[in-house]
């Protein structure tokens, strides 16, 4: 018998292309680097909420607070 994966919930958004943040489908400008590419080939999602005081903000290179996608276009992004 085949194992079974629940189907994947992906929430609705869409990663920078230049440093991974994830934002809502409508926007048109990254919030955080000005980047004006996006695309909807992403993986993975950290959450960081206090960069200063987060262990994995720090290995990241992630400076503020956000949703952050960890591989964007098949790629390990690199802040």
């Amino acid at each position: 018998m085949p194992s079974r994966r629940p189907p994947s919930r992906r929430p609705p958004l869409k990663a920078c292309r230049r440093c991974g943040a994830l934002v809502a489908l409508d926007v048109k400008v990254c919030p955080f680097c000005g980047s004006t590419e996006f695309t909807d080939s992403w993986e993975g999602m950290v959450i960081i909420l206090d960069p200063e005081r987060s262990e994995i903000a720090k290995e990241l290179g992630i400076d503020k607070p956000g949703a952050f996608a960890i591989k964007v276009g098949g790629r390990v992004v690199k802040r």
